[in-house]
């Protein structure tokens, strides 16, 4: 929950926002006096003001399967498979040998070596070290190893999606309004799955979730999913966030920013858009209260306990949800290039008679469904991706770890630390300042400050 201080002075400046004085109409938005309340509120002293708040790596590959291995299928791993039990899956597709091609992957920018692998039809690994800053090509022509049985079979890997809800008011920067976890699965050649975690709520307002397939500023060579070239979308088992833990489905009166159950929508722009959940809430598992349908909204997930807070609040530990959405295309082709990096996931909330969508700072200021004004703080993210599936986000009310100077007399000049990620040498606050210092921050949790899964 945010400190005394800093509602008060929300307070001010969402009447400067709304213009509740007069109307709900967004057009009477003040940048310049937002701008100014904002530096007075913001956590931190210096963001890198060229900082893309991104922790990831996109790299179109170009493979020859050469083995002779006969290979059914092909992985791009994070870690060799056959020495550590953690090595998860980046990319993936069936293959023939001989064949040769490109695909695009996103990876994690701490990892340096990334490992290939041909698994014949007895699951056998033929694996190859890829060094991707140093070269795109990769073949089996000289294997690490050929035709070898491994222990287990590599997970997916997820990033963490981490959002600020409170935009366009100022955040309280602890990034776990909303937290949601996706990987993607190629199973066939024209079909993806994509796995959808629901994970965590910090939030008691509604939030509804949808992942924007961008079609501006791309690479048409390397293939675009417009609306037409989708043949279908359907989750497996038929399952909805739209159906809770409880099994009742959600009704028209709590769909307040998506009215729609349908699973595919399209954009203002006309780009393909996937309706993962109407209500976060409803999809974590709100019950009713009462015949009138309303739902009291819990926060999941970012206290160790469940139970009552001191605010009244209902703090919940709950096992985060998971739908599995396929989708199948006409074409192969754009699933060649489809990653973790070029789709955009974000959220719809109500605020001031208007819907505000909340985006990745990569596509901050997109308008999928509505028009409303962008707002920008320090140039400071609403919504952060981390290239991890098991990321400690903070706590409720927890800073996720941001750096100030100290106007002690005793320490002058000396830079103060705070929040989740502090860890001197590997904390958030120091990677704000310069995009390219601490970038392994998210592996250093204040343990007492984040929650623990």
């Amino acid at each position: 929950m945010k400190k005394i201080g800093f509602v008060i002075m929300i307070v001010i400046a969402v009447t400067i926002l709304a213009g509740v004085n007069s109307s709900c109409n967004r057009n009477v938005f003040d940048e310049d006096t937002y701008k100014e309340i904002a530096d007075t509120l913001s956590p931190v002293d210096s963001v890198d003001p060229n900082h893309t708040w991104v922790l990831s790596t996109q790299k179109t590959l170009i493979l020859n399967i050469n083995a002779g291995v006969g290979a059914k299928k092909l992985m791009i791993l994070t870690d060799d498979p056959s020495t550590t039990s953690s090595a998860q899956i980046i990319a993936q597709r069936d293959v023939e040998e001989n064949d040769q091609f490109s695909m695009t992957i996103s990876y994690p920018q701490l990892l340096t070596t990334l490992y290939a692998a041909l698994i014949d039809a007895e699951g056998n690994y033929t694996v190859t070290k890829v060094k991707p800053s140093s070269s795109n090509r990769v073949d089996f022509s000289s294997p690490t190893y050929k035709s070898k049985k491994v222990d287990y079979t590599p997970q997916l890997q997820y990033y963490s999606y981490c959002y600020e809800a409170e935009f366009p008011e100022f955040g309280d920067y602890d990034y776990n309004d909303l937290i949601m976890r996706i990987a993607l699965e190629r199973t066939g050649p024209k079909e993806m799955r994509i796995h959808v975690q629901l994970a965590a709520l910090g939030c008691d307002r509604s939030l509804s979730g949808a992942i924007r397939f961008p079609t501006e500023n791309k690479d048409e060579e390397h293939g675009l999913i417009t609306m037409k070239d989708i043949d279908s979308v359907y989750t497996v088992d038929g399952k909805s966030f739209n159906v809770n833990m409880h099994g009742e489905t959600i009704t028209k009166q709590n769909m307040t920013t998506i009215k729609t159950t349908d699973l595919l929508m399209e954009g203002m722009n006309g780009e393909p858009i996937l309706n993962l959940f109407a209500d976060a809430h409803w999809a974590m598992g709100d019950m009713r209260e009462n015949e009138y349908g309303v739902y009291e909204h819990k926060y999941y997930n970012v206290s160790q306990s469940s139970g009552k807070s001191s605010t009244g609040a209902t703090y919940q530990v709950t096992v985060p949800r998971e739908v599995i959405f396929v989708l199948k295309l006409k074409e192969e082709l754009p699933l060649n290039y489809l990653t973790l990096d070029n789709i955009d996931p974000f959220i719809q909330k109500n605020y001031s008679n208007s819907i505000y969508e909340v985006h990745t700072f990569p596509y901050k200021s997109v308008t999928a469904f509505n028009k409303y004004h962008y707002v920008d703080t320090k140039n400071l993210p609403w919504a952060l991706v981390m290239p991890s599936g098991t990321f400690n986000h903070p706590l409720e009310g927890v800073n996720i770890g941001f750096k100030m100077k100290s106007d002690s007399e005793k320490y002058p000049g000396y830079d103060i630390l705070f929040g989740a990620y502090s860890t001197r040498g590997h904390a958030f606050g120091e990677w704000a300042e310069n995009r390219n210092k601490s970038t392994d921050w998210y592996y250093y949790p204040e343990t007492s400050q984040v929650f623990i899964w």
